[in-house]
């Protein structure tokens, strides 16, 4: 039976990123899992409300982003891919803050069946 909790929590944002990357490693959870837009715009929206703090949702990415049992919605795998890139390495694009959060909230909610156009592209 294969049990995909720790790796369903980490794309909810279900507890502390590090904690969860254990977890899938003790608990040998197979995938996939999928990332969707709704996740990420989830993530983001945490740090937009004031529920969590942007280097948290840098380590949430981050993990996301590595883990190999984790697999990109259909469709939008640039978009969510360069999500995940950006928002995981803000020392390479822009520091993550409440009005990053909210551009990439509008996009993730905004973007058509097709692959959809990213900030800055």
């Amino acid at each position: 039976m294969t049990r995909r909790g720790p790796l369903e929590d980490l794309v909810h944002w279900r507890g502390e990123p590090d904690a969860l990357v254990r977890a899938i490693r003790r608990s040998g959870a197979k995938g996939p899992v999928v990332l969707s837009r709704d996740h990420a715009a989830a993530a983001v929206a945490k740090v937009a409300d004031g529920l969590a703090r942007p280097e948290e949702l840098v380590d949430w990415a981050h993990a996301v982003h590595f883990e190999d049992e984790i697999d990109i919605e259909e469709g939008h795998e640039d978009l969510l891919t360069q999500f995940l890139f950006e928002v995981s390495t803000p020392e390479l694009f822009e520091p993550i803050g409440r009005q990053v959060c909210q551009r990439w909230l509008s996009v993730l909610r905004a973007s058509p069946a097709s692959e959809a156009e990213a900030p800055g592209r």
